[in-house]
């Protein structure tokens, strides 16, 4: 039994569910309903939960990045030069790709939800930047979402190709 291997890889199956849990849960349920409401609930929900969220979702994908990188260069018989040679490392690299695109696109989509929670603490938001923002972050939110699905799927089918 290889323990470093099993606990990289449990550490990588549990952040990057969490990962794409989260982006799913945010794109496909939490931001429809968010921004089919009233502005002040938006407001009071930005306010309690946006800095935690970025936190624990920017954690989660650095975590699965960076033991995905570790999983790679642990696998036996596997190392980084086979990323994009065989159908494993093809399918590893659409999903390393993936997820760093993903990553980026968190990254974009958490610093304009910062920027709308600021405009509308401060009460200075009107209703055109509020459009722009809430349109801007449910894009945002569907491109990270499939971006994370993408790379789920294409890392699970690695291991049959």
């Amino acid at each position: 039994m290889d323990l470093p291997l099993i606990v990289v890889r449990l550490v990588h199956i549990i952040a990057g569910t969490f990962w794409v849990g989260a982006a799913i849960y945010l794109a496909v349920l939490l931001d429809p309903r968010l921004r089919a409401g009233p502005i002040e609930l938006e407001r009071q929900l930005l306010s309690r939960t946006s800095k935690l969220n970025s936190l624990w979702i920017t954690t989660s994908a650095v975590a699965a990045i960076a033991s995905g990188f570790a999983l790679i260069s642990m696998t036996p018989s596997r190392s980084m030069s086979d990323l994009g040679t065989d159908g494993w490392g093809t399918m590893i690299l659409i999903g390393l790709l993936a997820s760093l695109a993903a990553f980026f696109v968190s990254g974009f989509a958490g610093a304009a939800t910062a920027k709308l929670r600021r405009g509308l603490e401060a009460g200075n938001a009107d209703e055109t930047q509020v459009a722009l923002f809430r349109r801007r972050l449910s894009l945002l939110g569907y491109v990270n979402a499939t971006l994370v699905v993408i790379a789920v799927g294409s890392m699970a089918i690695a291991r049959y190709v």
